[in-house]
């Protein structure tokens, strides 16, 4: 049993395009199989969790694969820091079959997250 989550770049621009493609196999029809794009912050202080896409929808096989796109937002951008870190995310779940799938991705300028060390040193 299994969700598998693939995504064509693992850092996309603020504002372009993030595509990808869900696949299941499972040992029976999973039901509802619901897929979100979101940021959250982590670290000192409340964290905050923001979804800027969500699809759902229900198979009529126990396999399968879907594709995915959404225009991702102008920010806010990956960050990591000591204090505070800013992720962003891919979750696929069938809640029926409890099976989860959290893929990490990176919204940047640059290559990878701002890291908040080099900025201050």
């Amino acid at each position: 049993m299994s969700i598998q989550i693939k995504l064509e770049a693992s850092v996309i621009r603020p504002g372009e395009w993030l595509k990808g493609m869900v696949a299941w196999d499972f040992d029976s029809v999973p039901g509802k199989i619901e897929l979100d794009v979101s940021w959250k912050t982590s670290g000192k202080g409340t964290d905050d969790l923001d979804i800027v896409f969500e699809e759902d929808w229900t198979p009529d096989a126990k396999s399968g694969e879907r594709s995915f796109q959404c225009q991702l937002p102008r920010g806010p951008i990956s960050v990591q820091g000591n204090l505070i870190s800013i992720g962003w995310q891919v979750d696929c779940n069938s809640k029926r079959l409890n099976a989860t799938i959290t893929v990490p991705f990176v919204l940047s300028q640059i290559e990878g997250p701002v890291r908040l060390s080099s900025l201050i040193s």
